[in-house]
């Protein structure tokens, strides 16, 4: 009896779910869609340009009007300076500390996502991921796959889930001066959320300090709702999966992937395109509605689209979708807490590895024309590992 109530309700709640997206469905598109010339002014970045290694300290870029790239992170994986404000505003280049050089070969990414609860695991996620970016002679940057602050994102720059959320469960040695690059999720802010999407993208540029108006670190980049960033041979380019319907988004970051000549090439941001997690159902309501369509004129020539929203970790292998025989696709969405998966959701038929029972996250090591993959739990086991050659 208890586990045919437990189906129960989690049938109530796949129907209510269903119910909640077809509603809002009409919503998400004039959001989006008025949306458009807002973001023209705010979510055109410059692309930062990085080197791998140890961090060092980068210079400060100028634009025009509106928002701009992000700092670059250091020709020896420094983190740069915050970008100027610019609607095509280019990005500065750092100056590197030791390790590492605008030649090395190896990148090292770490990539978490659903993180913003400030719980007892997100800490401990973090206390793994510090562990490993020791372990490993230190971390390049982390890829923050979006929902940043539970239930409704941020306020304002000022916004005290600033430090609860982010900057206290990540103040670890090894995370220090390790840029995060940022995207965001349907909980920070759209149709289903009252969160402030320009003050996340806002904090990026804020002075460091500890008095209002300022930041304690260095760690948060999003120069824009979207924008790419180059590490070393790895290319990065971050979506705002929330904002599908938006044309510009679309057409500058597909041409972005295409005349990338990085021997590596990430695409990431929330919702994924193939899931076996508990959005499984809700995810194909956004697909009729045009996600699908905008996610694959981007991961399309890329080599991995990397995701969260689903609070598990899944590894997808290359080939499940055909038109785009060459991306893998990857969900790491349990930096800070998991979610049982619907009894009838479908085991995808590419996958290769699934877990919703521990909290963990993505580490990728780019060693010239191999990719070293692996998932690590918050106890520091890792469950999952492959190789990539090119």
């Amino acid at each position: 009896m208890a586990d045919f109530g437990r189906s129960l309700s989690r049938t109530w709640r796949l129907v209510a779910s269903s119910l909640v997206l077809c509603c809002l469905g009409p919503l998400a598109i004039v959001s989006c869609s008025s949306g458009d010339a807002v973001n023209t002014s705010t979510s055109t970045g410059g692309t930062a340009t990085t080197g791998a290694g140890a961090a060092g300290a980068g210079g400060a870029g100028n634009g025009g009007a509106g928002s701009g790239g992000a700092g670059a992170t250091g020709g020896a994986g420094g983190a740069g300076g915050a970008g100027g404000t610019g609607s095509s505003s280019t990005s500065s280049t750092g100056h590197g500390g030791a390790g590492g050089g605008p030649g090395a070969k190896v990148v090292r990414l770490l990539a978490i996502g659903d993180t913003g609860e400030g719980n007892e695991a997100q800490h401990a996620v973090a206390d793994r991921m510090n562990e490993k970016c020791e372990k490993v002679g230190g971390c390049d940057a982390v890829l923050v796959n979006g929902d940043n602050f539970y239930d409704n994102g941020v306020a304002s720059v000022d916004d005290p889930q600033w430090g609860e959320k982010f900057e206290a469960p990540y103040d670890r040695p090894n995370l220090h001066g390790v840029p995060f690059y940022v995207v965001l999720g349907n909980h920070d802010h759209g149709p289903t959320s009252s969160g402030n999407k320009q003050a996340q993208i806002d904090y990026a540029s804020l002075p460091l300090g500890s008095g209002p108006g300022m930041r304690p670190s260095d760690k948060w980049h999003m120069p824009a709702a979207w924008y790419d960033v180059t590490i070393g041979h790895v290319h990065l380019f971050a979506l705002d999966t929330v904002d599908f319907l938006n044309g510009t988004q679309k057409d500058q970051m597909s041409a972005k992937v295409k005349t990338s000549k990085a021997t590596w090439k990430i695409v990431f941001g929330h919702h994924p395109r193939f899931t076996s997690g508990e959005h499984f159902w809700d995810n194909n309501l956004l697909g009729i509605a045009g996600m699908f369509a905008f996610q694959k004129a981007v991961y399309c020539g890329a080599d991995m689209f990397m995701t969260g929203h689903d609070h598990n970790l899944e590894f997808i292998d290359k080939g499940r979708d055909g038109d785009c025989p060459g991306t893998h696709f990857v969900v790491s969405g349990a930096g800070a807490k998991t979610r049982d998966t619907f009894e009838f959701v479908p085991k995808d038929e590419k996958q290769l590895y699934f877990s919703d029972a521990v909290e963990g996250f993505a580490y990728m090591e780019f060693d010239g024309p191999k990719l070293s993959f692996e998932f690590i739990d918050r106890s520091g086991a890792v469950v999952f590992s492959k190789t990539m050659t090119k």
